[in-house]
């Protein structure tokens, strides 16, 4: 099992259009960022994590040429807004937890219709917990409510289990509804959208930090970091707060070992 970070960025991703500050104008790579999707090999098993208006590039840079699976965590458009790839996906199974496809297909451009009209062999359903080759895969319960919204989106995060490995991604949220499913994992991958929670629906590297010292995963990795964070500057915040690192766009985690690479 294999996990490559297709894209840790923030809604508009980083660099900003028009934007001067520290990170956009950084020659550090790291500090380019897409928006949040996360890729899951699983032997001969390609799964995606979220698919936002970056997904024709992600797919290109990184030589993906098939994807077995699609799960989707919520329906923003930072994450879902890439969905007319799926088109061109021969034999993909389109998956979300019950009411995000209501939200998603609901005034987009490219319709459930529209899809399943132009690529016979996509399949969209409901999402079930399965086993993937020795790997089970279930979903978390998130809650994702701006202050501002008296509805919360209907927001899962996505967990991975086999003899060898343990992890969950949970990009977007301000509480776990089901807090169980995180203990005695190896790995967490968390919500890094700012500092602290602004009530924009997001628990940001300070929650993240007070769920890793909850759980106690042996390693975190921050995702969705908002173009106002420059990449060694969190790296130096983080330090003192345990194995907490940001993720970066191309970062490859070998799970059954824990080992990482660029």
């Amino acid at each position: 099992m294999i996990i490559k970070f297709l894209g840790t960025g923030g809604i508009f991703g980083s660099p900003v259009w028009n934007c001067n500050c520290n990170t956009c104008t950084s020659s550090d790579p790291r500090n380019k960022r897409c928006r949040p999707s996360l890729l899951v090999s699983i032997k001969d098993k390609n799964i995606v994590i979220d698919f936002g208006p970056d997904f024709h590039k992600q797919l290109i840079e990184n030589d993906i040429k098939k994807i077995d699976y699609a799960f989707l965590t919520h329906a923003h458009g930072d994450h879902c807004s890439g969905n007319y790839m799926f088109a061109l996906a021969e034999n993909c199974i389109l998956e979300a937890p019950p009411g995000i496809f209501d939200e998603l297909f609901t005034g987009e451009v490219n319709s459930k219709k529209w899809l399943l009209e132009r690529n016979k062999s996509l399949k969209i359903r409901n999402f079930k917990p399965k086993t993937i080759n020795g790997v089970h895969i279930d979903t978390i319960k998130l809650l994702h409510q701006k202050d501002y919204q008296n509805f919360a989106t209907p927001c899962f995060g996505y967990l991975f289990k086999s003899r060898k490995f343990s992890f969950a991604y949970c990009s977007d949220y301000n509480k776990v509804l089901e807090p169980e499913k995180l203990e005695n994992l190896d790995l967490i991958i968390s919500d890094g959208n700012g500092m602290k929670s602004k009530g924009h629906g997001h628990v940001a590297i300070e929650g993240s930090i007070e769920i890793y010292n909850r759980f106690r995963p042996r390693k975190m990795l921050l995702t969705h970091i908002p173009h106002t964070i420059e990449h060694n500057e969190l790296i130096k915040f983080l330090e003192p707060y345990g194995n907490i690192e940001p993720a970066y766009d191309g970062l490859v985690v070998m799970l059954d070992t824990a080992h990482e690479k660029a």
